[in-house]
């Protein structure tokens, strides 16, 4: 007998190229800071005064290769932006990782957010948007030199317009070149809840040296009477912070007058704290770093 063997032919797909990995879409990136130098502490990278110049860079990951005009669209924490960034378009030549631009915004906020964006007609460019970090736009900003040991007595009077204002009185001065004094929007968050409304941060920036809690630095919270005209002193309330952003947390009483509270605790000197004989409201606040805060 003739055997039979039976042979299974075995066949073989054709190889399959692998995918490349997909590129990744540029990103494009908006930074934005103003010139801080003299200054120490908790510092904010902007610190400009609504419509004062701050400094844009944007930057690409990967350049292009034609010339792109980005609009830069602007949120705020709170809503809708009252105002407006000027300008708001920038141009990245065509191959270029970054272009610099001078800009300002015109409306007091906190929470300021510029984003990138392109639109119109034309092919779409498709690139991930990296928007700016939060800034705030204040309402008042000065500065003092190294030796000063007030700041704001020539603006925070009975006669100016701001509702909230604060006078530093800083028997030591401070140890950084300059000293940095400013109110803002709103205050947004108290303890843990909306702060007053009407309430407006004020900010202390500069490096506090030698203070202690038996000799602090003093922040005076003048409020207006049409906001703090009824109540006791001891009604009203002081929130402060170390950081330069962020929530604030309510000060405790001072325990002894003149003095901060044992290890250099921020508190309020209920006992020297009065009202003016234009029945403004003034809070007499002690502390040893440099901070934010809002009364009442």
């Amino acid at each position: 007998m003739i055997g039979l063997v039976a042979v299974i032919g075995l066949t073989t797909s054709p190889a399959v190229a692998a995918k490349p990995p997909p590129t990744p879409l540029p990103e494009v990136t908006v930074s934005v800071s103003t010139d801080n130098s003299g200054l120490d502490g908790a510092v904010p990278a902007v610190l400009a005064r609504a419509g004062d110049p701050i400094e844009l860079l944007l930057t690409t990951t990967v350049p292009f290769y034609q010339d792109v005009t980005f609009t830069l669209d602007v949120s705020v924490a709170d809503g809708s932006p009252d105002g407006i960034l000027s300008p708001n378009q920038v141009t990245l030549p065509a191959k270029a990782t970054s272009v610099a631009a001078s800009v300002a915004y015109s409306a007091v906020e906190n929470g300021v957010v510029i984003t990138p964006s392109v639109g119109g007609k034309g092919k779409p460019i498709a690139f991930t948007a990296i928007p700016s970090m939060a800034f705030d736009s204040l309402r008042t900003l000065q500065f003092a030199q190294q030796g000063a040991t007030t700041v704001g007595t020539d603006t925070c009077t009975t006669t100016t317009d701001e509702t909230n204002c604060g006078v530093a009185l800083l028997p030591l001065s401070f140890a950084s070149a300059r000293a940095a004094l400013s109110t803002g929007a709103t205050a947004d968050e108290c303890a843990g809840r909306p702060c007053k409304a009407g309430s407006t941060v004020v900010q202390f920036i500069a490096a506090l040296e030698g203070y202690t809690a038996e000799a602090p630095a003093t922040m005076i919270y003048r409020c207006d009477k049409s906001q703090c005209g009824n109540g006791g002193v001891n009604k009203f309330k002081v929130y402060y912070s170390y950081a330069s952003s962020g929530p604030l947390s309510e000060a405790p009483a001072c325990l002894v007058k003149n003095q901060a509270n044992p290890g250099g605790e921020a508190c309020v000197d209920y006992v020297n704290s009065q009202r003016d004989n234009a029945g403004d409201l003034l809070l007499y606040f002690h502390f040893t770093h440099d901070l934010r805060g809002t009364g009442y």
